[in-house]
């Protein structure tokens, strides 16, 4: 029954079927075989999607679009532009700025791409880069969006494993930054060996016009975040904030939102909202049947055999999630890996922040790679590129992001200090 379990799912899945049907089919085919009712079916998907915490994951999705449209984007890539675009390969390390500083606001590789990615691949390859390296910085630099809180996937994580997201949220910070320092050095070197170019230094007035430019999308940062870690309010209500706080800006202020796209607007954060709430309520459905069939006891068996190392179990682990974020998304992917690893993290005593941080970054690989990666896909449909032309200009980029992995693995303090700054032991 094990083996069908796995094995069914996962050819399933490789037949093309989404991964929410793939579960209800072998889900229902376990439970008529068990003679379990098939109330029991509808008890654990509305228990899935009952989590409180998820009421956030629409509205910082809402607030992602409402900043994209309001053109907050625009403002963050001049303010960027100013203070770095005069070194060699200027725009590639505004590209991976510019999407640290929109993953403080959105929590979205997706909103991220889109709303960079229109903008700056055109202008670097107007400036003289290459169309390949122009959207490989930019999808790359995307992954940040999840890293940085607030962070979607985090989320997500947070209210599968009960711990703080607030501790979440911070457990990302060091590793985001660091994700995108380390991309901004490799765009410098590559920039440096193929002789990108340049552009003329901005003034200090130019700097300060950009400055004050964008500073009301700079704000939301400080709102969200500086409210979520000062206790003055919880994430839900901070992304709520950040949906009010980016609609007035950008109606009253920027006068920029167009009315006649906000029910566009609406439908796509509905459908996304409604994918991703699929995919919770029938995970939670699963993951009772892979509880029932003790599959979490057994895998914990499993890699205790192989060691009882905690850094080279996590190493393992790390790798496996490597290879299955290659054919799932990063949420469907949470909704299997998290339940099933939660006991093994409680028996082994692994810090629940340090260990689930490492997880999402580790599954991050998955929007970049073939089959299922949405960024890559959304990139190349941006850049007009065939994804397979972008996997080897890829490949040192994937590198840097499998190094932060590690990094995290081995120096837990990374992802734990924020967090005890912040809260307290």
């Amino acid at each position: 029954m094990v083996a069908f379990l796995i094995v069914g799912l996962l050819l399933t899945m490789f037949l093309g079927l989404p991964i929410a049907i793939a579960m209800l089919i072998i889900g229902g085919i376990y439970i008529i075989q068990q003679g379990i009712p098939f109330m029991i079916v509808a008890q654990f998907m509305t228990e899935g999607a009952m989590i409180y915490v998820l009421i956030a994951i629409p509205l910082f999705m809402f607030a992602a679009h409402l900043m994209n449209e309001a053109g907050m984007s625009h403002r963050i890539i001049r303010l960027c532009n100013a203070f770095v675009g005069h070194l060699r390969g200027g725009l590639a390390l505004v590209n991976v700025l510019a999407s640290m500083i929109f993953a403080g606001m959105s929590g979205e590789a997706v909103a991220d791409t889109a709303g960079l990615g229109s903008v700056l691949i055109p202008a670097m390859v107007k400036e003289g880069y290459d169309k390949e390296f122009s959207a490989a910085v930019t999808v790359s630099s995307a992954v940040i969006g999840p890293i940085i809180p607030p962070s979607v996937p985090m989320i997500i994580c947070a209210a599968l494993s009960s711990t703080s997201v607030g501790r979440m949220f911070l457990g990302g910070m060091i590793p985001g930054i660091l994700f995108g320092l380390l991309l901004m050095a490799l765009s410098y070197a590559i920039a440096f060996r193929r002789r990108y170019p340049t552009q003329p230094k901005a003034s200090w007035m130019e700097r300060w016009n950009a400055f004050k430019d964008a500073i009301l999308g700079l704000m939301t940062i400080v709102i969200i975040l500086g409210g979520i870690f000062s206790g003055i309010f919880t994430p839900i209500e901070a992304a709520g904030i950040a949906v009010v706080y980016g609609f007035m800006v950008g109606w009253l202020v920027y006068r920029s939102i167009d009315f006649k796209k906000l029910p566009k607007i609406c439908l796509d954060v509905t459908l996304h909202t409604g994918v991703i709430m699929f995919i919770i309520a029938l995970a939670r459905f699963y993951n009772f049947i892979l509880t029932r069939e003790q599959i979490p006891q057994k895998v914990i068996g499993f890699l205790m055999g192989l060691s009882q190392n905690p850094l080279v179990i996590m190493m393992i682990i790390a790798l496996g999630l490597f290879v299955l974020g290659c054919f799932l998304s990063t949420t469907p992917a949470l909704m299997l890996v998290v339940p099933v690893l939660l006991p093994l993290v409680q028996e082994a005593g692994y810090n629940l922040v340090h260990f689930f941080v490492m997880v999402t970054l580790a599954l991050l690989l998955g929007t970049l790679t073939p089959p299922v990666g949405i960024n890559l896909y959304l990139v190349s449909t941006i850049s007009g590129l065939p994804a397979t032309r972008l996997l080897r200009e890829l490949l040192p980029f994937y590198l840097v992001l499998i190094a932060v992995v590690f990094v995290t693995i081995f120096f837990p303090w990374v992802v734990t200090a924020p967090g005890n700054l912040v809260f307290g032991r």
